[in-house]
Order: C-alpha cells, then structure tokens, then sequence
C-alpha cells in the first residue's frame, strides 16, 4: 500500500492524528502497516542528492575497515563483539548501501535500516575519537534517522515524541496553561519552609533564564522546586518563560529536523522577548545538545550561537560553589565512595569534563572515577532515544551491562548523573540485573548539604 492510516511518511501535526497513534497500544497496527509501507524512491534519491554531501559521501568512501571503531562501541562490547555490531559495518551496511543504491531499496532494507538506526547506535559519537580518518558514524547515523523519517520508517514511540514537539512544543502533552499553574503550585508548596521564594514567570531582563526537560513538569514537580530552592539560596535574580521553556528535542532522536528547527525556535524566541542576561538549563544532555550545540544551526543563525550565552546546570553549580553563592556545610558532604556519569552530550560532545569534576570535588570526600572516564567514557546505554522505544527493550537492556560493569568496578555506593537520560538508564540497571544502585541528580544533593544563610530561614529556624 502507499501509506497506512498510522504509519505515513507526513509527520504528525495535529490532535486527532497524534491520539490516534497513542491508542495504538504498543504500536502493534503501526508496524504491521509499515510492513507493506511504500518508498518514494524518487523522493529519497532527491533528498540524498541535495543533502549528502561532500563530507558524508568522503567519510564513506576512505573508510578502511580497519575495525579500530570496533571497541569504541559499548552496543558491540556488550553483544559478545559481534562483528555485525562494529560502527564501520553498521553504517556502510545501510546509509553507504543506500548511498551506493541511490535510493533504489525496498520496504525490507528500510525496516533494517530502522532496526540498525535505532537499536544499534545511540549517535553517542565515541566511535569518531578513535578512528583514524575522523569518520565519525555518530553524525551519519544521525542523517541516516533523518531519511528514514522523510520516508515514515521510525520507530512508533518517536514518531509520537516528534507530533509532541510539533503540537506543544514540548515532548508530552503539557500545555502553556498546564506548565504555568505546575510552577505556582510548586511555589506555594514550598512557602513553609522557604518563606519568600519564589518561580518568576516571564521576568523581562532576569541574570537567568532557568529551561528544562517537560519530564520535569509532567512527571517530576519536585524538581522545579528543588532548582527554584537553590537559586533563592544563592540569591539569583531567574525565571522561567511561559512559552519556550522545553529545551529536550526527541524530534532529534526521531530525525525530524523541521521537527527541531520548530521546536529550538521557541526557545530562542523566549530568550528574545525575556532578554535575559544567559539561560541556564537543568541537568539533560541531550535538551543541552539539541538547544545549545546542535540548536543554532536548525534555526539558521549564521554565528552558530544561541541568542543568549547558554550554560547547562552543571555550570552553573560550579560557578555558584567556587564564587560561594553556595556554600557547602562540610559535616554534610558525600562521605562514601561516590563516581560521577559522564554524559555524552555535555561531556563528550560539550567539553564539560573538568566543571564536573570540580562540583565533585566540593561535594564529595572520596570521589572515584570510571575507566575510562571523562570524554573517553561509555554511553550510559539509554540515549539517542534508545530508553524510550520498546521495540527494542531487550538490544537497551543488554547494551546496559558495559555500564553497570564501569559502575560497579568503581565501587561506588552512589553516581551522581546529572542528566536525564543516564538518569533512567541507571535506574533500570537496577530494575533489570537486580543488583543495588543508588543514583542521583545534584540538585537534590546540594539541597542536602548547602549552607542556608539566616535571612532565608523559616522564622522558628532563624
């Protein structure tokens, strides 16, 4: 058939089309129809003729199999070395066949391509420090998810994540309205004991911009309050805007690149209106990436920056703690083992290695650290929208294990991940090889062990 009813090369734009996926229960009708779905082979032969470059097309071409990507890829550590699960040979084995094809495939090389895309690479980019030519197959991967969304082959869970961000500009249902009244019920659920805070919306020319993650609105409240709590310790002057405040992008991990030029647009047109002095935003790599690094260039900026300068939380903590806008109680530090998660977006990917370590060095009295470490370290297992599609819950599960092995040989009793995506891979290593894991973001630490000054204290406490 041309299309389904579901599963359709048009990308998801309105109310009805998007519930009409969600009650697909687990995807079941979507992926039979995909089975029968039709290419538009002249459309894609188009699309790689405008769009695969010079670059891309060189990065296939001098490729030498030399297999020096092979253990750069925890996927393929995991999977028993299997030689199908080296970087070089997952990329040529589908963008290069498409490349060489010119388009000219069929449903079934689709369906693996998606298959490979999605369950075989998390675009971490860890494969492209080690090979010897600067191929990097994270970057390829990343257009090959493009031209399989041109053409509907993307998993179910994000073809939803992208109608999200397309319709609310957020990646879950939460609207305008929804997200202003969850910023003053958290205000007035901490009056009690942080009498004077406040979670300003829409401050015009504030030092801060504060922009996170919708999980946080949706499913986790607590943590606006917990960020709203340290910035009126540290006396800031923040908001948050009411339009333009989610900085995650699963349009990224879907490939739906107009998908992230809408959604990134938002946020910068906040920055705009607002004018604030920076934007700082919570502890997400890949809402890091998609706003700050990748971000720019779906908007079309020609200085390859955002509006504002733009931080992820973790500089901002280290900024608060070294000018003692917080300052840690010593009695209160992290007394045990305690390893840090490098995330591959702001660490591998945004340069942030050595500000984490310094956060760790005031928070911590016996920091280990992972081997390898820092912009060397493995993807936690979960990125790139690996956490999220269920299609591929067991190839996620078995790719956990390269960094339940780091953790555990750390012997560490806590990782501190402060990213969202870590967050939840970590989590399910618990869930999944039942061994005990105690993870954390930072804010809920910080607020453990801060100094809280007098004049912010409830009045029986003062």
């Amino acid at each position: 058939m041309p299309q389904g009813t579901l599963c359709k090369r048009e990308p998801v734009t309105s109310r009805e089309s998007l519930q009409a996926l969600l009650a697909d229960t687990r995807g079941r009708v979507y992926y039979k129809e995909m089975e029968d779905l039709d290419i538009d082979r002249k459309a894609l032969a188009e699309t790689l003729a405008r769009t695969c470059k010079s670059r891309t097309r060189t990065w296939l071409s001098i490729c030498a199999h030399c297999g020096m990507c092979a253990d750069s890829c925890f996927l393929y550590l995991a999977n028993g070395r299997d030689p199908k699960q080296v970087p070089a040979y997952k990329i040529q084995s589908t963008l290069g066949e498409m490349v060489r094809r010119n388009g000219n495939v069929d449903n079934a090389f689709m369906r693996r391509c998606m298959d490979v895309a999605w369950s075989q690479c998390t675009c971490c980019n860890r494969c492209g420090m080690y090979c010897p030519h600067g191929i990097d197959m994270g970057i390829m991967f990343s257009y090959l998810r493009g031209l399989l969304f041109s053409q509907g082959f993307v998993p179910w869970e994000l073809k939803i994540g992208s109608g999200m961000h397309r319709i609310f500009q957020a990646q879950m249902d939460v609207t305008e309205e929804d997200w202003v009244e969850t910023c003053v019920w958290m205000e007035e659920e901490q009056q009690d004991e942080w009498p004077g805070l406040k979670i300003p919306v829409d401050k015009e020319d504030a030092d801060i911009l504060y922009c996170l993650n919708a999980r946080e609105p949706k499913h986790y409240p607590e943590d606006i309050a917990q960020a709203a709590i340290l910035f009126h310790i540290a006396g800031e002057d923040w908001t948050v805007p009411s339009t333009g405040w989610e900085m995650t992008s699963l349009a990224m991990f879907a490939g739906d690149w107009e998908g992230c030029r809408q959604q990134v647009q938002t946020i910068y047109a906040a920055m705009e209106r607002l004018r604030p002095r920076r934007m700082v935003g919570t502890e997400c790599g890949h809402a890091y990436r998609a706003t700050v690094i990748e971000g720019p260039y779906w908007a079309g900026r020609k200085d390859g920056q955002p509006p504002v300068p733009c931080f992820h939380y973790v500089e901002w903590v280290a900024e608060a703690l070294r000018t003692g806008k917080l300052k840690i109680d010593p009695t209160k530090k992290l007394k045990g083992k305690v390893t840090y998660q490098d995330s591959c977006n702001y660490i591998r990917n945004g340069g942030l290695k050595d500000i984490a370590r310094e956060i760790m060095g005031y928070i911590a009295e016996d920091f280990v650290e992972m081997a390898p470490k820092k912009e060397h370290n493995f993807c936690c297992g979960g990125g790139g929208g690996f956490n999220g599609v269920g299609r591929y819950r067991e190839q996620r599960n078995v790719g956990l294990k390269v960094k339940l092995k780091q953790i555990q040989q750390t012997g560490a009793g806590l990782v501190v991940a402060p990213c969202h995506n870590c967050w939840d891979a970590i989590r399910d290593m618990e869930e999944v090889y039942h061994v005990p894991i105690t993870w954390s973001f930072l804010k809920p630490l910080l607020i453990d062990m801060v100094v809280v000054p007098e004049h912010l204290r409830p009045a029986e406490d003062a």
